[in-house]
């Protein structure tokens, strides 16, 4: 899928467009953010791809009223409304593999990611799945009971659909 391949695709922003990060279990609890998307765009040469992405962390969504409340006062104590995404990378089987730089207000982490597509025969770049994980280091959750993580890493998984 990957041969052959080259373009330009803007990530479409319609409801449902949205990203979920996932952490593992922290104690008794795991952490399930989904925060839509408002942009982006994939870039597809002989070089490899570029990617950017951004997302709407005012706007997210968590499983949980608990983890909603905490989720909020992490967006606003760090300033960290829009999430800005930035990655380039080579292609590899089946997809590309970018690496880049998640930036939030003051928070900046590196994340890679696997972009595949999976839309269908006819047009593959219609729909792509990102697939990623990346580690935040020391983060002090303001739930009760959590406290301070001292290795707090999370997965993405989205599948988001692309116009040319």
């Amino acid at each position: 899928m990957t041969e052959g391949t080259a373009g330009a695709w803007r990530v479409r922003t319609v409801d449902g467009a949205e990203v979920r990060l996932r952490s593992g279990r922290v104690g008794l609890m795991s952490v399930d953010v989904k925060a839509p998307v408002s942009g982006g765009e994939l870039v597809i040469g002989a070089d490899g791809a570029h990617f950017t992405l951004r997302m709407a962390l005012d706007q997210l969504k968590t499983g949980n009223f608990l983890t909603q409340a905490a989720a909020r006062t992490l967006v606003s104590r760090h300033d960290a409304t829009v999430l800005t995404y930035d990655g380039s990378g080579p292609a590899v089987s089946g997809g590309w593999a970018v690496s880049g730089h998640a930036v939030a207000g003051d928070v900046d982490v590196a994340l890679d990611l696997v972009i595949t597509g999976i839309g269908p025969a006819d047009d593959a770049m219609a729909e792509i799945e990102l697939v990623g994980s990346a580690s935040l280091g020391t983060v002090h959750l303001p739930l009760p009971g959590m406290g301070t993580i001292d290795d707090f890493s999370f997965d993405v998984d989205a599948k988001l659909a692309l116009a040319p």
